[in-house]
């Protein structure tokens, strides 16, 4: 059985906010597209983590609100908070919290695989004005890309004891979003990287709900065998960890 939410990412508020990607601009700029903020509703960030896509978008002036369940991630993106047009509130994708039709969108990044899908897309169509948009983007690794890149993919199959876990729900992702549109929906696909040193390696593949603690066994173990995985394929001091980029969006 998958951990809870709240134990997949226990502690972890941190590295997440600083190892994590953000979204290219090609990506932001086109949410901004999709969505028609005449009316001066909010859009809402739901799972919104450590506020990574709440201050993209916000940048933009499009006026969020970011709403998350762990109260270490929401007051880890409460502290980031520099822009004027975005708010942060605890909330799930099952209770967000807003009135009926008060919302002028919903994004959600890397966090839809989490949600209930019946209860989170009823609680959806309550908030949403009327025929406004759902848009979904998540950073995916490219675990084929090239040799390094196979190479990490064996690393976290043969470290981590819960990564099946996570391959589980990516296997079931694909039915959960055809459920969810009912069938009915787009997707776009953009290019995103990140050039990483040996400890962003480290940083990056612990702020994974899979990953292990410090100081436990397996987080030492991981930690050795990254650190020989980055000397072998480093060039110039980094390694590029690359990502597919992708954005679905539609309306239910």
């Amino acid at each position: 059985m998958a951990r809870p939410l709240s134990a997949a990412y226990a502690n972890k508020s941190e590295i997440y906010d600083s190892a994590r990607p953000s979204y290219p601009q090609e990506a932001i700029l086109f949410i901004q597209r999709q969505l028609d903020l005449s009316l001066g509703l909010p859009v809402l960030d739901v799972g919104s983590g450590t506020g990574i896509l709440t201050r993209q978008l916000s940048a933009t002036g499009m006026p969020m609100i970011g709403i998350e369940p762990d109260a270490n991630m929401l007051a880890k993106a409460k502290a980031n908070n520099g822009q004027p047009s975005a708010n942060y509130r605890s909330g799930t994708a099952e209770q967000l919290g807003a009135a009926p039709c008060s919302v002028a969108a919903l994004v959600c990044g890397q966090s839809f695989h989490w949600f209930e899908p019946r209860k989170t897309r009823a609680e959806f169509q309550r908030v949403l004005a009327t025929n406004n948009p759902v848009i979904l983007i998540w950073n995916i690794r490219s675990p084929d890309c090239n040799v390094f890149h196979r190479a990490y993919e064996q690393l976290l199959n043969d470290v981590f004891e819960r990564y099946a876990e996570t391959l589980q729900i990516d296997d079931a992702l694909e039915s959960r979003i055809q459920q969810f549109f009912a069938g009915s929906f787009e997707e776009r696909i953009f290019h995103n990287s990140q050039q990483l040193s040996t400890s962003g390696l480290l940083e990056r593949t612990m702020s994974c709900s899979y990953a292990a603690q410090p100081g436990t066994h397996e987080y030492r173990k991981a930690s050795q065998a990254l650190n020989i995985l980055h000397q072998q394929y480093q060039q110039n001091g980094l390694v590029s960890l690359n990502y597919q980029t992708r954005v679905v969006y539609g309306r239910i």
